[in-house]
């Protein structure tokens, strides 16, 4: 029960309140269980049920609180929060939203695609039920949902403009906030069977209830901390969206307007907010906050109530306009594995078989090389992205470092700037798809490659699925078919179009192995409930975009002076003839854009392991899996191992010894044969 009701006063609310989260859970896509948190968010909602609550205080108002509430009004109260969660979605989508109350917002979660889907199917799911109740509690629901729209419409009309008057702001928070908490208390009312006198008060009570409640705020917006708030606060400056406080300090200072009127930076609209505080127009405001709250209690008095039923409905009303919500205590396990094992090495036992096998496979000319930055920073990356294993499965960290460490390599023989004969790229690519494909038992050629593929591929396929293993090798080939490409592309000077350039920097990123040795590393197979989940795939799209475009911003000098093609700030730059600095200051907006999704969409991982139907079990390991997914995202990009840093004299590797020994010309040899 809310704490600020009496349950001596109102002593069903609690249970009637549970009977509308089982109406709300019901709400879901027949035969997909797994997308069911979309509509139903289950027992850990960070939801208030505000608007619910106002549904049955109205009805036991209005008849007996000491008797449980009729099934109708409890469709009622979950029909009016469906309603509202329908527009919460698409708010935030509208407002790049990506937390609510401390909680990832489901826009953080799904995306914008699926959450305006889901948005409308709680809107209609909103409508049925109101129109299951009768005819008048749905044309009130459609009245309503015009009402918000309109609201909304007012709002984004008058963005930006610095002489938007008080009247516009009273009449965009009239529609989209106070007309469904107005809504909220005339359904409840209307399950009583009272006169229609009462209802429109208690209907009255609700709209300014709801006219205070947007107000308060907007207050807390310019006021508040985001520890308190749970979400992003000083949002709306930013946005062009002047609430009260800056339309009134406007009114008092007409220079204040030459701010305004355009989008500001994270510093102008500080300064801005601090003018607004200075002014003492927040002062006014919560004056008229005020003054709506007594119009509402004017309301209730003229319902006949119980006067103890009254001023409990005006003490859960005005508590409710404090929004302030601690942020919850948040673990999050992939920066704790982060820190808990950088710096630390390579477990013994796994960073000698790696150095070992590195050296006896003649991929290293000898054990001085290893002190290299490309491969001490191998050793970096690998230690970096996978947590700390116990003893007993050394044998899976060794194999996942080991092929870790070997793509890394395969990489640098592409993208490796002395490489710029044609003929000799797709050599190359056909000599590393026979190695991928030759018999361990009979490797094709003696080189380096050959040799340390057929010791190492009897080891990674062990335990795993033929399906697995299909996969695998399909998706290494596809990779070295991508990194062909881009290397011609490299000599030939093209730079993909924006549009183009995700799809391409993902075929030659080597993501899908990634993920495979993830997967070695847990010794765990994802089974396709996991991986095409849409959260996963979203989950999965923020971690590459993070990673790599994180990549091209640490590269791009580097980039630039080698021709790598597939850098986004190049792609930028040849496409909209912008500067080099506006350029990156584009990527850098929306990494920071990315980045803030994938740090929400991270904090309901757990929970989306928890509630997915079919795992057997197994959701901490896959759970364990995406952790590391996010630990690449956040750190990879930082690996030094195309900077020297130390003072190391180590020998260069060789990587034209290497591709020497791989280059296959067909009308030369043979075709090698397959196991």
């Amino acid at each position: 029960m809310p704490r600020e009701i009496d349950s001596a006063v109102f002593p069903h609310l609690e249970a009637d309140l549970d009977r509308v989260r089982d109406v709300l859970g019901l709400v879901q896509l027949p035969g997909r269980p797994e997308l069911a948190v979309l509509t139903d968010e289950g027992p850990d909602s960070p939801r208030r049920l505000v608007r619910p609550t106002l549904t049955l205080l109205s009805y036991y108002l209005l008849t007996d609180p000491a008797v449980p509430a009729d099934d109708r009004v409890v469709h009622a109260a979950a029909a009016v929060e469906l309603l509202h969660l329908g527009s919460l979605y698409h708010d935030d989508v509208i407002d790049h939203a990506y937390q609510r109350r401390g909680h990832p917002s489901a826009n953080a979660v799904w995306g914008s695609h699926l959450v305006v889907l889901g948005g409308d199917s709680a809107i209609f799911a909103s409508a049925r039920m109101l129109a299951e109740i009768g005819q008048r509690e749905a044309l009130a629901g459609a009245n309503t949902g015009e009402q918000m729209c309109a609201g909304m419409v007012i709002e984004a009309a008058d963005r930006y403009v610095a002489s938007r008057s008080e009247q516009s702001y009273l009449d965009a928070i009239d529609g989209k906030t106070a007309a469904l908490l107005s809504l909220a208390c005339r359904v409840g009312a209307m399950q009583a069977g009272r006169d229609d006198q009462e209802q429109e008060a208690l209907a009255g009570f609700g709209r300014y209830f709801g006219l205070a409640y947007q107000l308060r705020d907007d207050i807390l917006d310019l006021t508040s901390t985001v520890e308190e708030m749970g979400k992003p606060v000083n949002a709306d400056l930013p946005e062009g969206i002047y609430t009260l406080p800056v339309i009134r300090t406007v009114a008092r200072d007409q220079g204040f307007a030459r701010l305004l009127g355009r989008a500001l930076t994270s510093e102008e609209a500080t300064r801005v907010r601090r003018i607004v505080i200075a002014s003492g127009a927040v002062d006014q405001a919560q004056v008229v906050a005020d003054e709506f709250m007594d119009q509402a209690d004017g309301q209730l008095a003229a319902v006949a109530a119980d006067p103890r039923a009254r001023d409990a409905m005006k003490a859960f009303a005005r508590s409710a306009l404090d929004r302030r919500t601690p942020l919850p205590a948040v673990s999050q396990p992939s920066t704790q594995v982060l820190q808990n094992h950088r710096g630390e090495g390579l477990p013994p036992e796994v960073d000698r078989w790696v150095k070992s096998w590195l050296v006896d496979t003649g991929l290293a000319a000898s054990p001085a090389e290893l002190d290299h930055r490309r491969w001490a920073g191998s050793f970096q990356l690998m230690e970096t992205v996978f947590p700390v294993m116990a003893p007993k499965e050394a044998a899976h960290e060794q194999s996942a470092v080991g092929l870790g460490t070997l793509c890394l390599l395969w990489d640098d023989l592409f993208e490796d700037p002395q490489l710029t004969d044609p003929e000799k790229i797709t050599a190359l690519r056909r000599g590393m798809v026979a190695t991928l494909r030759q018999d361990p038992e009979k490797p094709w050629r003696s080189g380096a490659l050959p040799t340390a593929w057929a010791s190492l591929w009897p080891r990674l396929r062990e335990g795993r699925s033929t399906r697995w293993q299909e996969k695998f090798l399909d998706d290494l080939e596809a990779w070295f078919e991508a990194a062909e490409r881009e290397t011609h592309h490299r000599l030939n000077g093209y730079i993909p179009a924006t549009v183009d350039y995700l799809p391409l920097r993902r075929s030659t990123s080597g993501f899908e192995t990634a993920i495979a040795i993830l997967e070695l590393h847990n010794d765990r197979e994802l089974p396709p409930a996991v991986r095409n989940h849409p959260t996963i795939r979203r989950l999965e799209e923020l971690a590459f975009f993070v990673a790599f475009v994180k990549n091209d911003l640490v590269g791009i000098d580097q980039d630039e002076a080698d021709q790598v093609p597939y850098n986004l700030v190049r792609a930028i730059r040849h496409e909209t003839g912008c500067t080099r600095e506006e350029a990156i200051e584009q990527v850098q907006r929306q990494l920071t854009e990315q980045r803030a999704q994938l740090d929400a969409l991270t904090r309901y991982i757990p929970k989306l392991f928890r509630s997915l139907p079919g795992l057997s079990g197994l959701g901490k390991k896959y759970e364990s899996i995406y952790e590391s997914v996010t630990n690449m995202a956040r750190w990879v990009p930082d690996s030094d191992r195309h900077t020297q840093t130390s003072g190391s004299r180590a020998p260069e590797p060789d990587f034209e010894r290497l591709r020497r020994e791989m280059y296959y010309y067909p009308a030369a040899e043979p075709a090698p044969t397959a196991p």
